[in-house]
C-alpha cells in the first residue's frame, strides 16, 4: 500500500469523534437577565438599542440572559467576552432591512445577530432571521451551541443561517438551522439560502446538530481548512449536504466529515469540487461512517447532483470508510482527475464512477453494485480487494498502467479488457449471466487470470482476440455454457493448471479452442468436455506446444496444427 495511505489510516483512527476546537470554560461573569434593565419582552416595538446598551456595559464573562417570550431586534452586534444565552425568540423587527443574496452581495445590511472582530463568547438562542441568523467576521474562538435558527422559506435569494467570514475556532453544536430561503423546485436550476456558509475560516467544528430543508447547501465550505462535520443530520436541502469548493488561496485542506445522516438533498451528499488550476490538490480527507440515502431528487425527479457517499474531483489523499449509501440518483463515489482515494469497508447499492487522470485507487472490502471506468480513463493504478461487486465496465480506449483485480467477488460480471497497461485478475469469484463473455480480452500490455473461479452460464468464459498479446491463464476453475477458453489467434498465450469445465446445451461445448494458434502453450490442464465430443479443438494452422494435457470427459482435435509434445 501506497505510504500516502498509511499515513491517512493512521490519522483516521487517531481522531477524535468530534470537537477540534471546542472552546471550553469562558471566564464566568454576572448573569443579567435583560428584562431588569428595560428591555421588553413580547413588545411589538424595537428593542435593538435596550440589548445594545446592556451588552456594551457588559464586562469579559458576563451573560446577557433572555427569559421566555420575543425579542424584536434589527441586529445585535456582539462584544468580545461577553455571552448570549436565550431561552426566548430574538426576531427582526419590521424596521430591520431586507436584502437579497448575490455574488457580489454575500452579507446583508441586517444580519439578526453580528460579530466582527470579536472573540471568546459562547451563543445560546432561538432567532427567527430575515437574513443571516449569525454572522461572524473575523471573529475567533466562538461557541454557538443549543441553538435554534429559523430562516425566511418564502425568500428565493436567501443569506445562510450561519455564516463566517475570516474567523478561526468556531464551534456549532447541538443546533438546528432550517428553511433560510425557498424549496427549491427545480430539477436543473437552484437559488441561494445554505444552512452553514464557511469562507476563508479554518478550526471550524459542527457536531450533534440538524441542517434542514434550506433552499441551498446544508453545510458549504470555501477557501477553508480544518473543518470537521460530525455526528450531523443534514437532509431535505436544495443542494448538497456537505460542499466544498475551492479558491485560489490553496488553504483548503484536512477536513472530517464523519458520523453523519445525509438525506435527501437535492445534489451529492458529499461534494468536494475543486476546478482551480491547482492539480489534484491534497486535501487529507476523512470521509467515514456516514449515513446517505435518497440523495439527488427534487419531487421525485433526478437532478443532475445526488451522489451517494461522495463526489470527488481534482483532489487528492482521501478517505472513504465504512459509509453507507441507499436509493441516491446518481453513484455511490464519484471519482475526476484525482490523486491517491482510499475506499474501504463501504455498502451502497449503486456504482463506483471514475473519469479522467487518476493517480492511484484503492477499493477494498466494499460492496458495490458495479465499478465503471468511463472512456476517457487514464490511471496510474487501480486495485480492487476483496470487494463485493456485481460488475466491472471497462470501455474500449482506456489506459491503466498498474489494474490489479485481487480477491473480489463479482455477480454478473462481464469484463472488456482493451486498455493500455497491465491487468492481473488474481483469486476472483466470477459468475457471469449475460449473453456476452464473462471476460474478453482485446488488447492489453500484460494480462494475466490466475486462481480464478469463472462461471459462464450463458456465454463463452474467456474470449481472446488476435490483437492480445502475451496474455498467461494459470490456475483457474472456468466452467462455461459455451466454450470455456476460445483463443482468435491472440499471441504468446500460456494456458496452465486449469480446470476447464464445459456445460451441455451450449452451441459450442469445447473446455478450449484456438483459431490459428500463435505459439499457444498449453500444460497440466484438465479438460471436463462432453462425453464422445471435441473438448479441445485447434482449427487452421499454427504453432502450439501441449505437455501434460488431462482430458477427463471429450477428446481432442489439433487439426493442422504443428504440436510440439
Amino acid at each position: 500500500m501506497n505510504k500516502h495511505f498509511y499515513f491517512l489510516l493512521l490519522l483516521l483512527f487517531a481522531l477524535p469523534f468530534s470537537g477540534i476546537c471546542q472552546t471550553n470554560s469562558l471566564e464566568v461573569g454576572t448573569m443579567i437577565n435583560v428584562l431588569d434593565f428595560g428591555v421588553l419582552a413580547d413588545s411589538e416595538s424595537d428593542q435593538t438599542d435596550a440589548i445594545q446598551e446592556l451588552i456594551d456595559q457588559a464586562a469579559e464573562g458576563d451573560t446577557l440572559f433572555f427569559p421566555e417570550g420575543k425579542y424584536l431586534v434589527r441586529t445585535i452586534l456582539l462584544k468580545s467576552g461577553v455571552n448570549i444565552l436565550s431561552e426566548g425568540i430574538l426576531k427582526h423587527h419590521s424596521s430591520a432591512k431586507v436584502g437579497e443574496y448575490s455574488i457580489e452581495k454575500q452579507n446583508s445590511p441586517n444580519p439578526l445577530i453580528l460579530g466582527q472582530g470579536v472573540k471568546n463568547l459562547s451563543i445560546s438562542l432561538k432567532g427567527e432571521s430575515k437574513n443571516e441568523g449569525i454572522y461572524l467576521l473575523k471573529s475567533h474562538q466562538i461557541r454557538i451551541y443549543n441553538t435554534e435558527l429559523t430562516g425566511d422559506s418564502t425568500k428565493f435569494r436567501a443569506f445562510p443561517g450561519i455564516m463566517t467570514f475570516q474567523c478561526t475556532g468556531i464551534e456549532i453544536a447541538n443546533t438546528r438551522i432550517h428553511h433560510f430561503g425557498m424549496p427549491r423546485s427545480e430539477t436543473d436550476s437552484y437559488q441561494p439560502g445554505t444552512g452553514i456558509r464557511i469562507m476563508s475560516s479554518n478550526t471550524i467544528s459542527i457536531h450533534d446538530s440538524e441542517i434542514f430543508k434550506n433552499g441551498e447547501n446544508g453545510v458549504f465550505i470555501h477557501g477553508s481548512r480544518k473543518v470537521e462535520v460530525i455526528n450531523n443530520v443534514i437532509r431535505h436541502n436544495g443542494m448538497s449536504a456537505i460542499q466544498v469548493a475551492f479558491g485560489d488561496s490553496g488553504k483548503e485542506k484536512d477536513y472530517n466529515f464523519s458520523y453523519n445522516i445525509l438525506e435527501e438533498n437535492a445534489s451529492d451528499a458529499i461534494d468536494i469540487n475543486n476546478r482551480s488550476k491547482e492539480k489534484a490538490k491534497d486535501i487529507e480527507c476523512l470521509i467515514t461512517e456516514n449515513i446517505t440515502c435518497g440523495n439527488g431528487f427534487v419531487k421525485g425527479e433526478s437532478t443532475p447532483d445526488g451522489s451517494g457517499i461522495v463526489t470527488l474531483i481534482n483532489v487528492s489523499n482521501v478517505i472513504i470508510y465504512k459509509n453507507e449509501a441507499y436509493r441516491n440518483n446518481r453513484p455511490a463515489i464519484y471519482v475526476e482527475s484525482c490523486g491517491l482515494i482510499l475506499g474501504k469497508e463501504n455498502w451502497a447499492d449503486n456504482q463506483v464512477e471514475v473519469t479522467r487522470d487518476l493517480k492511484e485507487l484503492l477499493l477494498e472490502k466494499n460492496r458495490f453494485s458495479s465499478i465503471n471506468l468511463i472512456a476517457n480513463t487514464k490511471a496510474q493504478k487501480i486495485h480492487l480487494l476483496d470487494n463485493e461487486l456485481g460488475s466491472l465496465s471497462l470501455p474500449n480506449g482506456i489506459q491503466v498502467d498498474e489494474f490489479l483485480i485481487e480477491n473480489n467477488s463479482f455477480s454478473n460480471a462481464s469484463f472488456n479488457f482493451n486498455l493500455k497497461g497491465s491487468m492481473h485478475l488474481i483469486g476472483n469469484i466470477i459468475e457471469n449471466k449475460s449473453e456476452n463473455p464473462a471476460i474478453l480480452i482485446v488488447k492489453a500490455n500484460e494480462a494475466i487470470l490466475q486462481n480464478n473461479e469463472i462461471k459462464s452460464l450463458r456465454a463463452s468464459a474467456i474470449v481472446l482476440r488476435n490483437t492480445a498479446k502475451n496474455v498467461k491463464i494459470i490456475l483457474n476453475k472456468v466452467t462455461s455454457f459455451n466454450t470455456a477458453i476460445f483463443d482468435d489467434n491472440s499471441s504468446n498465450l500460456l494456458v496452465k493448471d486449469n480446470v476447464l469445465t464445459s456445460i451441455s446445451g451450449g452451441p459450442e461445448n469445447q473446455t478450449f479452442r484456438s483459431h490459428y494458434p500463435n505459439n499457444l502453450k498449453m500444460e497440466g490442464n484438465e479438460h471436463i468436455g462432453i462425453a464422445n465430443s471435441v473438448s479441445v479443438l485447434l482449427v487452421g494452422k499454427g504453432k502450439a506446444s501441449v505437455a501434460n494435457e488431462k482430458i477427463t470427459s471429450g477428446k481432442a482435435n489439433y487439426g493442422e496444427v504443428e504440436i510440439d509434445e
